[in-house]
């Protein structure tokens, strides 16, 4: 891709490039490791492997305040705390501005900052090697004794979580830590400057006065008076990422649960769980009372996941 120019790139990062072809391995859009992660993750098509599929949201009323539909990640994660099964997550905040940045947060006081949903990639993979670097304060203040045994669960994009599991299947450390891996459903996402000028453009709204970003069809934005206002998605186009139109994915076929938006009831948010540990996780949610699952009549319950395995397909050749 000669005509992309990677974020992070510099003189530094050049002079100490030994060629060793990892980067080339891990990133997300090559293919030598393709077919070895979708015999592992019993991938047989663009959707990916199915244990579940149910719509679910939150019954914790503070993350029903302020997540993003079900509020089922914030949940996920919540929980993962609480029943000490996890040490830390990465997750993405964001500044006063909406501008994403990856974290690696330690308790769950801190997953409050983190709920919602923002439109423009926050460098999820990042945080993973500052690991070896965490501050002594830090390491004592959290009780963290080994770096390599720490949990973590990880929620990023289905491109960034295809890179962990690259990491993975190659013994890539940190990765290995990564215990607990979500995907959030991704049709496209956005260069954030780009974006916010163009929302402002539409809307006359800066972005520090912009208190929550959905897509439902097209994009709104919710001010921090209450005003909605309601932008073309067209209109976006100048401003999606060009890595996203070669992507083939939509759901995030190679997580342990993927969640998302598309194709539930309002309010809810539709869980696909794909390995053991995720259809363990979800299951624990649901008998611990953290979430609640939408109700389809017995008679319906297949035709009901059909349509959503069928919207599901209709999203990845919508990309192509």
């Amino acid at each position: 891709m000669d005509w992309y120019e990677p974020k992070f790139k510099s003189n530094e990062t050049i002079e100490n490039c030994n060629e060793c072809g990892v980067c080339y391995y891990i990133c997300p859009q090559t293919e030598p490791l393709i077919k070895l992660l979708d015999e592992q993750y019993s991938v047989k098509d663009k959707i990916g492997n199915i244990e579940n599929v149910i719509a679910a949201k939150t019954t914790q009323e503070k993350i029903e305040e302020i997540g993003q539909d079900g509020g089922i990640v914030t949940t996920s994660l919540v929980y993962l705390f609480e029943k000490n099964l996890i040490d830390a997550a990465i997750v993405s905040l964001y500044d006063e501005e909406l501008k994403p940045e990856p974290h690696i947060i330690f308790d769950k006081e801190e997953l409050f900052k983190a709920a919602g949903t923002r439109y423009s990639i926050s460098s999820q993979i990042l945080p993973l090697k500052e690991l070896y670097n965490l501050s002594l304060e830090i390491q004592e203040e959290k009780g963290i004794y080994d770096i390599d045994q720490l949990r973590i669960a990880f929620v990023g994009t289905p491109c960034q979580a295809r890179a962990i599991r690259k990491m993975q299947y190659l013994s890539i450390k940190p990765a290995h830590v990564i215990k607990y891996l979500f995907s959030l459903f991704c049709f496209e996402n956005f260069d954030y400057y780009k974006l916010y000028e163009i929302l402002e453009k539409e809307t006359n709204v800066p972005a520090e006065n912009i208190k929550k970003t959905t897509i439902k069809k097209n994009f709104f934005v919710y001010t921090k008076q209450d005003e909605k206002h309601e932008v073309n998605i067209k209109k976006l186009d100048p401003a999606v990422r060009n890595h996203c139109h070669s992507c083939d994915e939509f759901t995030g076929r190679y997580a342990d649960i993927s969640v998302g938006s598309s194709g539930a009831p309002k309010g809810y948010s539709m869980i696909i769980t794909r390995t053991s540990i995720g259809q363990d996780i979800v299951n624990l949610l649901l008998s611990s009372n953290y979430i609640s699952q939408y109700i389809v009549p017995v008679n319906e319950r297949q035709e009901w996941k059909q349509k959503k395995m069928n919207l599901f397909n209709r999203m990845v050749k919508l990309k192509k």
